[in-house]
């Protein structure tokens, strides 16, 4: 990556101190500008602040370049160019394979902050996972990914937006 650059945080490494990043203002979903890069260590702009990330910390931080929220909120038909809704986690059924590829806008504070504990859980753009259990009355549904099983309810679940992937 060449300075400046505009990147967004989706997650960090596992042996990442995630308390002190998000104290730093570093959290999943942040939009962040790269400044200034010298020998693997960072000057990056959130806001108004700057920030300087030596490389250690910088590695523990993985980002994305586009926003977690981004286009595919809204898709659109290209047949006859109508939005259409995106797929999201509880579209699917048991045993399919799906991709995250970002999270759907919300106005509540409890399901934004539920979306950061996704992200933390590991549900980042990109991850795969199946789905391999849902309940009778379909909630929660269960999901393997990156090696664990995670169990989400459907009000959830309707936040992550996905792909299915063909095996």
């Amino acid at each position: 990556m060449q300075p400046p650059q505009q990147l967004w945080i989706v997650g960090y490494q596992k042996s990442a101190k995630t308390n002190q990043l998000i104290g730093m203002g570093l959290a999943p979903g942040t939009a962040i500008e790269i400044l200034q890069m010298v020998a693997g260590n960072l000057v990056v702009r959130i806001g108004e602040t700057r920030i300087g990330l030596n490389q250690d910390i910088a590695e523990q931080i993985l980002v994305s370049d586009q926003p977690l929220t981004a286009p595919e909120n809204v898709m659109r038909d290209p047949a006859n160019m109508e939005q259409i809704a995106p797929l999201t986690l509880k579209d699917f059924q048991l045993h399919q394979t799906g991709k995250v590829k970002g999270f759907a806008d919300t106005d509540t504070p409890d399901l934004r902050a539920y979306k950061k504990k996704l992200l933390a859980m590991g549900l980042t753009p990109g991850t795969e996972f199946t789905v391999t259990h849902i309940a009778p009355l379909g909630d929660p549904v269960e999901i393997k990914v990156r090696g664990f099983r995670l169990s989400l309810r459907q009000a959830e679940a309707a936040l992550l937006i996905v792909q299915e992937v063909q095996e």
